[in-house]
């Protein structure tokens, strides 16, 4: 087999929950870096263009229909290619500490970190503009939360 063949993964490890509420743990498999690209295939990209998710748990090897997927976890310090790098460098970014109802019921509190044009920079701008996914922080993980499995997000704290 030739090597332009063969693409280059690298596993991240993830907690995913489904829009039903079932958690499972496995390993995601990304693109790596390489050939003149600088940095690897996001997860949020993943979850965005495609239709299923590779996920390999210790039991065996499923591909996860994103449309079903509520949110995946991972820890803050393996994510932090899935971070908005716009929004971390700019220091007029927003800021919201925020709760986010799923569906199920089921609450995450975190902080989101967006930028938006000047005219546009309140939390419900940024809500009504949501990609499929978007990055949600705490202090140890990073949620990529489905836009569609949330229910409300009421705002505790926003800077902008």
């Amino acid at each position: 087999m030739s090597d332009e063949m063969i693409i280059k993964k690298e596993t991240v490890a993830v907690e995913l929950c489904s829009s039903h509420g079932a958690q499972t743990r496995g390993d995601v498999f990304l693109r790596a870096p390489g050939d003149g690209v600088e940095r690897g295939e996001r997860l949020l990209d993943v979850l965005a263009q495609r239709w299923f998710v590779p996920l390999k748990t210790p039991e065996r090897f499923v591909f996860v229909a994103t449309r079903h997927v509520a949110w995946v976890r991972i820890d803050l310090l393996a994510a932090v290619d899935e971070l908005d790098p716009e929004a971390e460098a700019d220091e007029q970014s927003c800021v919201a500490r925020v709760v986010v109802e799923m569906q199920d019921a089921s609450k995450i509190e975190g902080r989101l970190r967006y930028v938006m044009p000047p005219n546009q920079r309140r939390l419900g701008d940024y809500l009504e503009h949501l990609p499929s996914f978007f990055p949600l922080r705490t202090d140890d993980w990073l949620y990529l939360v489905s836009s569609t499995c949330v229910a409300s997000v009421t705002p505790l704290e926003e800077k902008r």
